[in-house]
């Protein structure tokens, strides 16, 4: 995945999981995200297009910035 890409990736979530996001920071990230999910093979890591199609903005956040997610529900992560 380019750096670009990364980046606007990054900088979408962590808008999404600030505590002071407006609505419309909120609504403009989740639009970004959709976006960079949106064909079926999106051609992201697999664990990434996992959290965002789940929408788990801050276990993505966590794996983009060299953390291990924790395991959910699904069984997937440490």
């Amino acid at each position: 995945m380019d750096s670009e890409r990364t980046q606007r990736i990054i900088k979408a979530l962590q808008s999404l999981t600030s505590p002071n996001a407006g609505k419309a920071s909120i609504l403009d990230s989740i639009r970004v995200l959709d976006a960079e999910i949106a064909a079926p093979e999106s051609g992201l890591p697999s664990d990434l297009d996992h959290y965002l199609r789940r929408r788990s903005y801050e276990k993505a956040l966590m794996l983009l910035t060299g953390g291990k997610p924790g395991a959910g529900t699904c069984g997937r992560g440490s």
